[in-house]
């Protein structure tokens, strides 16, 4: 619809592009941009049900032509896809890897003069998602990991953040 009916230059996706993290879902996947979106750039991170208990990169790669962390620069903004590397929630989970935080944050720092635009899958659960609580306590990121994340999109006043999970 995008790629027919407006001038849109690229589409961003917040993760869960598949449910089981299989090849034959990111085969689909691949198949639907392909056909409906296929002079429009489609970007995408991973989400938990991507990344399930831990992301094959090669094949994330291979099917959505996105590393699961990525930047790229557009009209002077950045845009930073910022993916799960395994299903893991909660106060223990660490769904991020610790050196892809740190990426993010040395990004962050490199670009503060900039409007940065940061696309990944888990919210802040005291700024967003669970509508009507529809999920579980702890179905969403938590512990050391939020607690670093919330600094980062506090200290980074130029950063917007944009996430899935919630549905």
């Amino acid at each position: 619809w995008f790629n027919n009916k407006e001038s849109v230059n690229f589409t961003c996706i917040c993760g869960d592009i598949s449910e089981y993290a299989t090849e034959t879902e990111f085969q689909y996947y691949k198949s639907n941009v392909d056909t409906y979106s296929p002079n429009t750039p489609v970007y995408t991170t991973t989400g938990n049900h991507d990344a399930q208990s831990s992301l094959n990169n090669d094949m994330w790669f291979e099917y959505t032509n996105c590393e699961r962390c990525m930047s790229f620069e557009y009209n002077g903004d950045l845009f930073v896809f910022f993916g799960m590397n395994a299903w893991s929630l909660g106060s223990g989970g660490t769904p991020y890897l610790e050196e892809d935080i740190d990426w993010l944050e040395n990004l962050l720092r490199e670009n503060r003069n900039k409007r940065v635009f940061i696309f990944t899958h888990l919210f802040f659960p005291d700024k967003a998602g669970n509508f009507n609580h529809i999920y579980p306590s702890g179905n969403w990121l938590g512990g050391t990991q939020l607690t670093r994340l919330n600094w980062l999109n506090k200290t980074f006043v130029n950063s917007i953040w944009f996430s899935g999970h919630s549905h």
